[in-house]
């Protein structure tokens, strides 16, 4: 890849202001989306809030239309209370008990009967006949008159008037209010009135708003008034589930309160089971509880609230009715806001549509960034142009830079380059002295070997022969210094430390002897002469670091040990054997080496530019000691 000049700015080309324009539009419409969907939502509001407030407003009814009903029936007992303790009537008097009992019943419409039961002496008192004449019980020593099923509530003789449990007789089942006759602390009595479930159910049926059925039902699950009851046994009629005796699903002997799973109606058997809705959270603080039911013939809403006061478990009053009203409108709210989602995710599509056709070169840009990164400039690949100006001329100026980086890299070590750029260029480059191992390696031979070469063949022949030396050098993680002529100086220890440098350093050795032999055996092969290669090895003191001028600095190694490896190398010339690779090292380095690897004591040198004698050791790394070459001796 040649050097290519930064190109002047491209003409012709969609300025990226036309490009943000656009997307400018698209939020506009996708402003317009939110707007819509805003203003759906505010409906969506609304309509839940007239909704909260029919939810209430209905229960409301329900339950001040009981509390009317049932409270006088609670009044009459307390003031009946109070009589009796300011009075001298006694329980024994019958006809004037009687007398009493039958005003009081008469004075309180939704009042079925009031009984008086004393002690063992058993109960007696007044009831309603189905004319609407009061009927006289005479004292029953057995206490049937009514039986509480759940048993009746406890009172003493101040005890205010309390609702008791359902109880039931020959007439039906009642809900009752009972109150103690007491006078100077003793009590006498305890005086009930009743009310039957068919007068609960004409209390819900007067409530009745008309488009829904009014129901109070008991926290545990019991049926006890039902505005629909008519409409029931229709159903029932209908569906060939009754008795034949025109009470639809209610057999004979059927009597409220049931439970709610053996009523027959399939939205009170979801009510309780069924979860709140939560757009009604309005209606939920004002006590009221708002459910859709879906029955599987069809859905409805049930608003509900619990009442207390009325017996040992509380009541739950409300009414259903068909859900079509509320959810035609809360569907055609939900389609207007289907509609600005789908809208909004369009808009979306198309804005990611056209970030992506804008982005796609900055995408090819970080994927050849990440090649120059890693030093792969013979992988950069060209990238296109682009429509958009701006783009493009960032284009053209990556692949200006990449060009000129791909030359660049020629003259500077890649892997050195890494190991730089790794540790940080400014502490690894700092010049420092340290114990380094240092390889230099030459060519036997070599003027009189490339006499007959021209000068490209001679460079051929020095890339091919440099390049099985520095991959070498690269796979032992060392440095590769610099070329010099047909030899090679690198080292290993620096920029990255490493204890068994020296040990690499005889690693990389090997690895060059085997390679030269393996070209050799191909030059021989093509009938040329072997290449003789000599390497000294030695480790020593050096300083490493950048060396040079301000504007030309090299990352290099200087010291008296640089000069022992070259020295060592030349020394080789003395081996006086024709092998392929020649390694000679000092004993500076042997002392660092595992004693497996195979050696030969070489003699005691002096070696040019150094007054004492050198331990010279030959090493034959590739063979084993058991080939003959003798050990350290």
């Amino acid at each position: 890849m040649g050097w290519r000049p930064w190109p002047r700015k491209g003409r012709g080309k969609i300025p990226i202001v036309l490009i943000a324009g656009g997307t400018y539009a698209l939020l506009i419409t996708l402003a317009m989306g939110l707007v819509l969907y805003m203003t759906g939502k505010a409906n969506f509001q609304n309509t839940f809030a007239l909704l909260n407030d029919k939810a209430v407003l209905m229960t409301n009814q329900l339950e001040a239309g009981l509390r009317t009903r049932l409270d006088p029936l609670k009044a009459a007992v307390g003031a009946m209370q109070g009589l009796y303790a300011d009075s001298r009537m006694e329980i024994e008097d019958n006809e004037a008990v009687r007398t009493i009992l039958a005003a009081s019943l008469f004075s309180v419409p939704a009042a079925e009967g009031l009984i008086i039961s004393q002690g063992t002496r058993g109960q007696f008192g007044v009831v309603k006949s189905a004319e609407g004449k009061p009927t006289y019980l005479p004292w029953h020593e057995e206490n049937n008159h009514f039986k509480g099923p759940y048993g009746a509530p406890k009172i003493e003789a101040d005890s205010a008037p309390i609702w008791g449990p359902m109880v039931s007789n020959q007439f039906g089942i009642f809900a009752n209010v009972s109150a103690p006759l007491s006078r100077n602390g003793t009590l006498d009595a305890v005086l009930t009135a009743t009310l039957s479930m068919d007068g609960l159910s004409e209390i819900v049926e007067a409530l009745d708003t008309g488009d829904g059925t009014a129901f109070i039902v008991s926290a545990n699950g019991r049926v006890i008034a039902y505005s629909d009851l008519a409409s029931l046994d229709e159903k029932g009629e209908a569906g060939g589930e009754g008795n034949g005796n025109g009470n639809g699903l209610r057999p004979d002997g059927w009597r409220l309160p049931r439970p709610i799973v053996h009523f027959g109606d399939p939205v009170l058997a979801k009510l309780l089971d069924t979860p709140t809705m939560a757009p009604f959270a309005a209606a939920r603080e004002a006590g009221v509880d708002v459910r859709e039911i879906d029955t599987g013939d069809g859905e409805f809403i049930a608003m509900s609230r619990r009442v207390s006061g009325y017996g040992p478990v509380d009541w739950v009053v409300g009414v259903y009715f068909q859900n079509s009203t509320v959810s035609n409108e809360i569907h055609r709210l939900i389609g207007s806001l289907l509609i600005g989602i789908a809208a909004i995710v369009v808009t979306i599509i198309l804005s990611f549509f056209v970030a992506s056709r804008l982005t796609r070169p900055l995408a090819k840009i970080v994927s050849q960034s990440r090649k120059v990164a890693d030093l792969e400039f013979d992988k950069v690949e060209r990238l296109p142009d682009s429509p958009v100006r701006e783009v493009d001329e960032v284009l053209q100026a990556f692949n200006s830079m990449a060009a000129g980086l791909g030359s660049l890299n020629t003259y500077v070590p890649k892997t050195l380059f890494r190991k730089l750029m790794r540790m940080g260029v400014e502490e690894a480059t700092r010049s420092r002295e340290i114990e380094l191992t240092i390889v230099f390696t030459d060519i036997a031979g070599f003027t009189h070997q490339s006499e007959g070469m021209s000068a490209g063949e001679a460079a051929a022949f020095l890339n091919a022969h440099f390049a099985i030396m520095v991959e070498a050098v690269e796979a032992e993680m060392g440095t590769v210094d610099k070329f010099m002529g047909d030899g090679m100086l690198a080292f290993w220890g620096a920029p990255d430390a490493r204890e068994d440098h020296a040990e690499a350093a005889v690693r990389a050795a090997r690895a060059m002897q085997l390679a030269v032999h393996a070209a050799n055996e191909s030059l021989a092969a093509q009938g040329r002469a072997p290449t003789h290669v000599r390497i000294g090895i030695h480790t020593g003191p050096v300083i490493v670091g950048n060396i040079g001028a301000l504007d030309r600095v090299d990352y290099t190694i200087v010291g008296d040990a640089v000069n022992v490896s070259q020295r060592l190398q030349d020394l080789g010339r003395c081996a006086g054997d024709d092998s392929d690779v020649v390694i000679l090292t000092s004993a500076g380095t042997l002392r660092l080496l595992s004693p497996d690897v195979p050696r030969s004591h070489f003699g005691h040198h002096q070696l040019r530019g150094r007054e004492a004698d050198v331990d010279v050791w030959r090493l034959y790394p590739e063979k084993a000691l058991a080939e003959g070459e003798e050990g350290v001796t």
